[in-house]
């Protein structure tokens, strides 16, 4: 009798104790996360604004032309992933469909302004070995992969005209 109390005893703390530690751990990791993510932003910002004054504006509109094209490949992902429903309840922080007004600016821009990303980017591309060829075959299939992704959430959000 008292070893199977022992074991329910034992069972329930080691529940309870994953529990608070998944919710905090995650609550925190998530806070933390996003406070890093603001560190290499804040150092790339400074890049960023040195080109502007030096009067090239080509550079950074580059990057941020890519930064649109990734804003929406990486929404399209959170907003298909079949856990994005649990990220409110477990870290108090509501991703979907909070976030779907970053995405529809984003849409709308895109939709007015095609995205640079396509595949004759890498027509200079090194294919002379199998491993290039393999290499060159890979990028563009995540090329492909990733100008579905961006299409699919412009169709999905972009102003109808």
């Amino acid at each position: 009798m008292k070893y199977s109390r022992v074991i329910l005893v034992f069972t329930l703390w080691s529940l309870v104790s994953g529990a608070v530690g998944y919710w905090f751990g995650f609550r925190e990791a998530l806070r933390f996360g996003a406070a890093a993510d603001f560190v290499p932003r804040g150092a790339l910002a400074v890049s960023q604004l040195n080109v502007i004054h030096g009067g090239n504006t080509d550079t950074v509109t580059t990057m941020l032309e890519y930064d649109v094209d990734y804003g929406l490949i990486f929404g399209h992902d959170l907003f298909e992933h079949p856990l994005r429903r649990a990220v409110g309840p477990v870290w108090g922080f509501d991703l979907y469909p909070k976030y779907e007004k970053y995405v529809v600016r984003m849409a709308n821009y895109r939709q007015q302004h095609p995205s640079r990303m396509k595949p004759e980017l890498f027509d200079s591309f090194p294919r002379d070995t199998d491993q290039n060829r393999q290499f060159y075959q890979e990028i563009l299939g995540n090329l492909r992969d990733n100008t579905a992704k961006l299409n699919s959430m412009v169709e999905r959000y972009a102003s109808k005209p």
